[in-house]
């Protein structure tokens, strides 16, 4: 908590969904003397509602506590985030289960862009290690557009082992490559499904990739030799839920068919 990054979040848009959400309990809301009348009820009245006190200051005291200039009148003081543990995250999850698991990224705004991806694209939740990994900061609040709010994210002390309790429970476990595997629209999404992401610069590790059924690219057509992270996950993100849709919907086509014949009445 001594880290400034780690015991404030900041903006308006952050601070409220967080406050909302209530997965993130606030400790203490700042907010600035300049902050809107419409603002400044919103603010009091959640607060007042979830039991969490409310200090008025200077812009510039806002500016001192957050080290930054972008606070937008509000500031929260949060406790270490609220990682879900990985059996409940099987138990909440609907249909074939759907994570990614995260190897090493270290980047926050990587880290961030990936919960906001993998939220809005319908993913279940996210698995990370606790060792070379960006912890949930500020910066990745804030790069997850509050996500952090509505997506389960696991913290694991040890991937293999989780990887192998995954493979036991029936999921297959996908490697991502940048060249070598399948193409991505040739792997089959339609069955529980838990997505590795590797770091930045090394890739997944071996002791990973090991326990992977496969391994699947991103065709490219262009000069650079791979894509961002964050980018290369919402892609994955995109062709899994687009695989699960189609099929959703041709089993409701089937069975509005076989519906209809049942309903017809027999041919003389």
């Amino acid at each position: 908590m001594g880290n400034h990054q780690r015991c404030w979040i900041w903006g308006r848009h952050l601070v409220l969904e967080t406050l909302r959400a209530q997965r993130w309990p606030i400790l203490e809301i700042i907010a600035s003397e300049e902050l809107s009348a419409n603002d400044s009820r919103v603010v009091l009245q959640l607060a007042e509602r979830h039991n969490v006190p409310v200090t008025i200051a200077t812009s510039d005291r806002l500016k001192q506590l957050s080290k930054a200039n972008d606070h937008q009148g509000l500031l929260a003081k949060m406790p270490p985030f609220p990682f879900s543990s990985l059996q409940d995250l099987l138990n909440r999850t609907h249909g074939p289960l759907a994570i990614l698991i995260l190897d090493r990224i270290q980047d926050p705004h990587n880290f961030g862009a990936i919960i906001r991806v993998a939220e809005v694209l319908g993913m279940h939740g996210i698995v990370i290690g606790d060792r070379h990994q960006a912890d949930v900061t500020s910066a990745v609040a804030r790069s997850s557009a509050g996500a952090v709010n509505h997506l389960p994210i696991v913290q694991q002390s040890n991937l293999r082992a989780t990887v192998e309790t995954l493979k036991n429970s029936g999921v297959r476990i996908v490697a991502t490559a940048m060249r070598t595997g399948v193409p991505l629209s040739d792997w089959n999404f339609n069955q529980p499904a838990a997505i590795i992401m590797g770091n930045e610069s090394t890739g997944i590790a071996d002791e990973l990739l090991q326990l992977c059924d496969a391994t699947v690219h991103i065709p490219q057509a262009g000069q650079i030799e791979s894509l961002n992270a964050a980018v290369a996950a919402g892609i994955v993100c995109y062709e899994l839920q687009r695989q699960r849709n189609a099929h959703t919907t041709l089993i409701e086509l089937l069975h509005e068919s076989q519906h209809v014949d049942t309903a017809s009445p027999e041919s003389p």
